[in-house]
């Protein structure tokens, strides 16, 4: 086995720096140009040959950039149109290198397949729809996220690709923190909801940037085991802190419980650590007083289930969910069809999401649809797991595993509690299972050690 990996080849990676640099820079101008409305199509024009040809020669650096927009919520913001030009640009890119390599270098993994059969019961579930119509913003979303899945796990294939792409989402995740801390003490990109104000950010949602900033606080804090030296690894801790802040002006009960379990993940595994014990009994300590009189006036109003305004309007459309499930439990009601139907079946004026990504996926596409999910969930968690016993206990990818259980645990329990199941988090979690353990694997076959205990499989 040891001989079927190769090392990688890498170019030139000073140029792959520059490259970086220089499609971030791109990027920020033509995200500061929309409104100059001549220069538009020629900016777009630019930017897609920058990337197609960037990606044909370094493909790590625009994989990079893309991770930044998607965990960033640059996605979402400004021009949702240009994060999809952009990652059109780099699919057709890599598939000329392919050609090019004359060689096939398309993953398969069980997250794949798991995949496949969750997306097939989505279409299936569009197919038996009364409305199947419904479901088109969302399959196009889901096109859009299925490429990006497809770019991370074709192309991140070793240790230091996967530090740098984490570096990336973490980026990203910090600069939508700044952005929403930014608007919260400016008064501005917030959400409403009674008499507290919520900060948003750029996703417009303050449950989407919490979820985004609990996922990202393990990553920051085991790239402190990845880095060496007391000053970067202060530029790590520093970020948690921001993160944390972040979360904390959303307001949202799910962020705040969220990132308690993160804390919790964290301090269970690395429990033998002084200071994981040190920094969790200061967070302990800390954030009781650091969150703002409204969370506890929130929380006071009422169980998640009942009490408040929020709690109560969200257990009706949960209740109209469990009626809509009745009229097609095995298909499901239909792709996108839950809000519109959300006040036909329940006792809400408004439509509403189930705000529960499990019942939500069990009413609009069935139970083959939750059967699909659920293998997914279990395909992903398996395959980080195998990635930490496989990588060399102290590695980079052995620290990053395990920050990135920490993570899927977040997000699922965020998801007892909201729709998020086409959120960037639930397929960038699933890729990074897959070229973690890739990288694994390349780790433990170029090495001559492959760890005892482990099956094989199939990865490419």
């Amino acid at each position: 086995m040891e001989g079927t990996f190769k090392p990688e080849y890498v170019r030139n990676p000073r140029a792959e720096r520059w490259l970086t640099v220089l499609v971030l820079a791109t990027t920020a101008l033509l995200l500061a140009s929309l409104k100059v409305r001549p220069l538009l199509v020629l900016l777009l024009a630019a930017a897609g040959a920058g990337v197609v040809i960037l990606l044909v020669l370094q493909p790590a650096a625009a994989v990079c950039v893309l991770a930044f927009l998607a965990y960033g919520h640059f996605s979402a913001a400004f021009l949702p149109g240009v994060f999809s030009a952009l990652l059109g640009a780099a699919f057709l890119a890599w598939l000329i290198r392919v050609l090019l390599n004359s060689e096939s270098t398309i993953s398969a993994t069980r997250v794949d397949l798991a995949l496949l059969l969750y997306v097939s019961t989505l279409l299936i579930s569009m197919v038996f729809s009364r409305t199947p119509e419904e479901g088109g913003p969302h399959l196009l979303l889901m096109a859009r996220w299925l490429v990006f899945y497809v770019l991370m796990v074709n192309i991140v294939r070793s240790e230091s690709l996967v530090v740098k792409v984490s570096a990336f989402v973490l980026l990203g995740a910090l600069a939508s923190g700044v952005v929403g801390l930014w608007g919260f003490s400016q008064e501005r990109l917030l959400v409403r909801l009674g008499s507290v104000f919520r900060a948003s950010g750029l996703a417009s949602n303050p449950n989407e940037l919490a979820i985004v900033m609990i996922t990202a606080i393990p990553i920051s804090a085991y790239m402190m085991g990845v880095v060496r030296g007391r000053l970067v690894r202060a530029c790590f801790f520093a970020a948690i802190v921001v993160l944390v802040a972040a979360t904390i002006v959303t307001l949202a009960r799910t962020g705040l419980m969220g990132m308690l379990i993160v804390f919790l993940v964290i301090a269970v595994r690395e429990r033998r650590s002084r200071w994981v014990k040190i920094g969790v009994l200061l967070f302990v300590l800390i954030l009781p007083i650091l969150i703002p009189p409204e969370f506890w006036l929130r929380l006071a109003g009422g169980s998640f289930f009942g009490g408040d305004y929020s709690s109560l309007v969200r257990s009706g459309a949960m209740r109209a969910g469990v009626r809509m499930f009745a009229e097609n439990p095995i298909t499901g009601v239909g792709l996108g069809t839950y809000l519109g139907k959300s006040t036909q079946y329940g006792d809400i004026i408004f439509p509403l999401v189930a705000h529960n990504m499990f019942l939500h996926v069990l009413v609009e596409n069935g139970i083959l649809g939750l059967g699909a999910m659920l293998f997914l969930v279990g395909s992903v968690l398996r395959n980080i797991r195998l990635a930490e016993k496989t990588a060399r206990s102290g590695s980079p990818l052995f620290y990053l595993a395990r920050g990135y259980q920490a993570s899927y645990v977040a997000y699922l329990f965020s998801g007892l509690f909201t729709s998020i199941h086409f959120n960037q988090s639930f397929w960038f979690l699933a890729a990074a299972s897959v070229f973690l353990l890739q990288a694994a694997r390349r780790q433990s076959a170029v090495a001559g050690t492959p760890r005892a205990g482990i099956e094989r499989e199939l990865l490419q």
